[in-house]
This record gives structure tokens, sequence and C-alpha cells, in this order.
């Protein structure tokens, strides 16, 4: 005997597929990518990658070679100690206060359907 299911509970369908909801209502977000920008704030503030990968301040603390990848966009994982690092060397370096949402953006990569 099957059971059927309360009605806030029951699946709900567009274009033949089931929507999926986090609760009652409230329908699954746009997706999203994270995309790092630590090229495009160097540029903003004057500065090159390589001022910041060489620079004294990083020096000992961050590779350079992690600030190179960091402007590529070629990682899949960021340590915060790393994002505080890279903030402090441009801080230092132009005097003007760094936010993370500086050195990173969410991007909208669909809509939902």
């Amino acid at each position: 005997m099957k059971t059927q299911q309360p009605p806030a509970l029951r699946g709900q369908y567009r274009n033949g597929r089931p929507a999926h909801f986090l609760g009652y209502g409230t329908p699954c977000p746009v997706p999203y990518a994270a995309r790092v920008t630590v090229r495009e704030a160097c540029e903003a503030r004057g500065l090159t990658v390589y001022q910041v990968a060489m620079s004294g301040y990083g020096q000992g603390t961050l590779d350079p070679g992690t600030v190179y990848r960091l402007a590529r966009g070629d990682t899949s994982r960021i340590d915060l100690g790393t994002l505080a690092t890279v903030a402090g060397i441009m801080h230092r370096l132009t005097g003007e206060a760094v936010t993370v949402a500086d050195l990173l953006s969410l991007e909208v990569t669909g809509e939902e359907e």
C-alpha cells in the first residue's frame, strides 16, 4: 500500500521534470560560479601581477607561483590565509584597502528553467 505525501511535500513539475526545492515554496537557487579576480584587482590599482608576486612583502610568506595561479584562475580552492596575504600585499603597495569582493566574484552561470 502506497502512502501519499502531504501536499506541502509533493514535488512540483515544470516542463515534465520535477522542480527541486530547498523548502516549501522555495525554488532551488540559480547556479553560480566563483571566479578569482586577482588580476583585475591588480590592474584597477595600477599594479602588475609580477609586482604583487615578487614583492618583498610576499617573499617568504607566499610563493610567487601561487599569485600567478590565482591571477590565471587556475585554482579550485582558496585558502583564506592566502587571500588575506595577497590583499595585505596589495594594500601595502598601494595604500588602498582591499576587500574579498575585490579578489573574488560570484557570477550566474545559467538561468533557472
